[in-house]
């Protein structure tokens, strides 16, 4: 059974309404459409049979639109927060690690290029 819906412009995203699409895409053809008041959506089950509600989309379209005013009304500050890890993280000239800053290590070359059958004979 196909299923038709309007949703008022003034009241859903476009952001809102492509992800809640989306979110059903695996069980149900979606095709968006839209005029100057409102987006309109018809779903139409997939061959396997599991058809959505309107309810369903209705409430995946209530979903989707408060995460997208929530990132909306969190965006700078999370800008901010991203760009003061980035910043305390650079590392400047003075933090560069010298030579003889480096821990010196008790093993030479030779014992660590060693062939470890040389000394255990495979049998």
């Amino acid at each position: 059974m196909m299923s038709k819906l309007k949703f008022r412009k003034e009241l859903y995203s476009k952001t809102a309404l492509l992800k809640a699409a989306y979110f059903y895409t695996d069980i149900t053809y979606v095709h968006l459409d839209a005029d100057e008041q409102y987006y309109y959506v018809q779903l139409t089950p997939k061959d396997n049979g599991k058809e959505i509600s309107e309810d369903e989309f209705i409430n995946e379209m209530l979903t989707q639109s408060v995460r997208h005013e929530v990132y909306l009304q969190t965006k700078n500050i999370r800008e901010l927060l991203l760009a003061r890890a980035m910043s305390t993280s650079l590392v400047t000239k003075k933090e560069v690690v010298t030579e003889d800053l480096m821990p010196q290590d008790d093993f030479s070359e030779d014992e660590i290029l060693k062939d470890w059958f040389d000394d255990n004979d495979a049998k």
